[in-house]
């Protein structure tokens, strides 16, 4: 919304007209016409307004139709963006907490589990020298007189050790948990505002205005798309390694770079 504030606001200055001018002609009270060229649009009373005040600033401003209806429906977008943000930075949140999860038992899983295994071996062990020991005590007793029958029964716990070794194997190893963590991880960073538009099979599964230090990052195993303004105002990796998309393909100022798994793994 800084865009189309900062655009109309040149268009203005350049014209000579003060915002005063505008309020006294467009009806418009000034801290609204203010509140479109900073951007924040918050304490414009309802989108119906907002939409309003645009469309006559810009008409004011000598803006043509083709351009109005393009400033409106970019208004819709990044109002569609605001609705829905709250909610993509939940799911970003969830899915940086499932990937730390995923590295987390990829890296520590495994050893956690052999611990546990081992500690368990040991107690096994321990328990078995104790018995053993306590049979041989059992030995130096007094033998008991013929006439007194004695029968001693000693039960040892059953515990099938490489079938417990097994189970742990392949619960850590299992087909999930090893896709979940060959999947590759494109994230990008905003180094300043910038468009931003991601594709998975012809198909957007992103496109908006990044604003600056704003993250964003999807974990896939099919190719990805990734179209933004020439040069590149992002940060990209792929798989926690920085890619340099300004080598990519370029086009009347948008650059186009092609992640594919099979290539950037």
């Amino acid at each position: 919304m800084k865009d189309i504030g900062n655009f109309l606001k040149e268009r203005r200055e350049e014209k000579g007209i003060s915002l005063i001018e505008v309020e006294k002609d467009l009806k418009i009270r000034k801290k609204y016409l203010q509140a479109l060229e900073e951007g924040n649009i918050d304490i414009i009373p309802g989108r119906t307004y907002t939409i309003g005040y645009l469309r006559n600033y810009s008409k004011y401003l000598g803006i043509d139709e083709e351009n109005i209806n393009q400033i409106i429906q970019t208004y819709n977008n990044l109002e569609k963006q605001k609705i829905g943000l709250e909610k993509t930075k939940e799911e970003n949140i969830y899915l940086k907490k499932k990937d730390r999860s995923v590295f987390e038992k990829k890296r520590f899983f495994l050893p956690i589990k052999y611990v546990y295994l081992a500690s368990f071996i040991l107690i096994i062990f321990i328990g078995l020298l104790w018995i053993n020991n306590s049979l041989k005590k059992a030995q130096d007793f007094p033998v008991p007189s013929p006439e007194i029958e004695t029968k001693t029964t000693l039960t040892l716990p059953e515990e099938n050790v490489e079938t417990k070794t097994e189970t742990l194997i392949e619960e850590t190893l299992s087909p999930e948990n090893a896709l979940i963590s060959k999947m590759p991880i494109l994230k990008i960073i905003a180094n300043n505002n910038t468009w931003v538009k991601v594709l998975s099979k012809d198909e957007i599964i992103f496109e908006g205005i990044l604003f600056k230090g704003e993250e964003i990052f999807w974990q896939s195993n099919q190719s990805l798309n990734l179209i933004t303004e020439y040069p590149a105002k992002i940060e990209t990796y792929y798989n926690d390694e920085v890619v340099e998309i300004n080598k990519g393909i370029t086009n009347n100022n948008i650059l186009k770079y092609n992640f594919n798994p099979t290539l950037n793994i």
